[in-house]
């Protein structure tokens, strides 16, 4: 969400679990005309080899017909699906000219849908939304689909560089909300801030942002003693979304899924006092038992470094090197240097779109709705999909 809000307590609810609407998003009073995360990095960071990828989004919500072939009703009010669209950051650019959008009610395909879409600008981080009009209906089934063309780039660091940036006076604006809680990062948790202080020994600007970030990573990684890192809900052989329990819960549990210890970093660094966001995003993976790839659902995590920008780092594949010990001197894979980073392609900056009153399904999946939805009874069926098609390599 745009403008973070500290939950009631730390175990509140997070993106997608029931009962959570996103809150608004606010531009700065005084924004840029080219944010942070529409430009490129600038040194020690570096973006190259840039690929183009067309991707795909589908979701669908059916209820079906019960033992004794009763079927009971999908009612919608004034629904609005939307759809998040990064069309700039720092390691990716999206043709906004190139998404497009289907819609499909009770199995008939919408027509001339493109001339009712919603397109809104100027959210967090310059985030785009596509607003895909459902309205009214009663029924069994919706289903829609989004596709896009995006190029995105790998990352390169100078960690001789990175580690003699000092600390700022102050933050920029438009990377302030990233020092602040949310659902699903309760930064704000009194246990973040004693990990911080044992991680650093109570002298975390002792050094500077860069080693101090890697320090935090470094401790928030060993302290989950088991990762799911597939993390998706998948029941009946349909995907539903991400298994979300949020920083705080699996910080305590000492375990939880990928995307829970992406959010763990994420508090840490905020915590610390270090602007850090998670990126939800798409990428092709092998499944968990280490079988063909195919596209799924990820989130990794970014951080901000002083002059340079947004810097990418993943902690599950650091996680999987941390056990031959991570030298906060020497270069780590996929912190800062990301060779393929440009295999990934990111949808938000929230595991759901942060659209004002707008609330998702129990398992986030980046999209959400406004609207009213209701079933006769709990029988409703969810469902989404993925897909990557790569074009190759490009000129930047």
């Amino acid at each position: 969400p745009a403008q973070p809000a500290a939950p009631a307590k730390p175990a509140g609810n997070a993106p997608g679990t029931p009962g959570h609407t996103t809150p608004a998003a606010t531009a700065p009073a005084s924004a840029p005309t080219q944010l942070v995360s529409g430009r490129p990095p600038e040194r020690p960071v570096q973006r190259l080899e840039p690929r183009l990828w067309d991707a795909k989004f589908e979701a669908s919500i059916w209820v079906p017909s019960n033992r004794d072939g009763q079927t009971t009703t999908l009612q919608l009010q004034s629904t609005v699906v939307w759809f998040p669209l990064i069309l700039q950051s720092t390691y990716s650019q999206c043709d906004p000219s190139s998404s497009k959008a289907e819609l499909w009610v009770q199995g008939a395909r919408v027509p001339k849908l493109a001339d009712r879409l919603i397109f809104r600008q100027g959210g967090p981080f310059g985030l785009s939304m596509l607003g895909i009009p459902i309205g009214d209906m009663a029924g069994q089934s919706v289903k829609w689909n989004v596709t896009w063309r995006v190029q995105c780039w790998s990352s390169k660091v100078d960690e001789s560089a990175a580690a003699a940036i000092t600390w700022p006076e102050t933050w920029p604006q438009e990377v302030q909300p990233c020092l602040a809680p949310q659902p699903g990062i309760e930064s704000d948790a009194p246990e973040f801030k004693a990990f911080v202080d044992k991680v650093s020994k109570g002298n975390l600007r002792s050094v500077t942002p860069w080693i101090a970030a890697k320090e935090l990573v470094r401790g928030t990684i060993n302290a989950f003693r088991s990762v799911d890192n597939d993390g998706l809900q998948q029941e009946s052989g349909f995907t539903r979304g991400i298994i979300l329990n949020g920083a705080w819960k699996a910080m305590n549990a000492a375990g939880g899924t990928s995307h829970d210890l992406a959010a763990a970093c994420v508090a840490v660094l905020r915590a610390a006092g270090i602007p850090a966001r998670i990126v939800l995003g798409i990428a092709d993976m092998p499944n968990s038992s280490g079988g063909a790839t195919r596209a799924r659902l990820v989130t990794w995590c970014e951080l901000f470094l002083p002059n340079a920008g947004w810097v990418p780092f993943d902690p599950v594949d650091l996680r999987g090197s941390s056990r031959g010990g991570l030298n906060v001197e020497r270069p780590w894979p996929s912190f800062g240097t990301w060779d393929d980073l440009n295999m990934r392609v990111p949808i938000s900056f929230a595991w759901s779109a942060p659209v004002a009153g707008a609330g998702s399904l129990p398992y986030p999946s980046g999209w959400s709705a406004t609207g009213s939805t209701r079933m006769s009874s709990n029988s409703s069926v969810d469902q989404v999909g993925v897909q990557l098609m790569s074009r190759g390599r490009v000129r930047e």
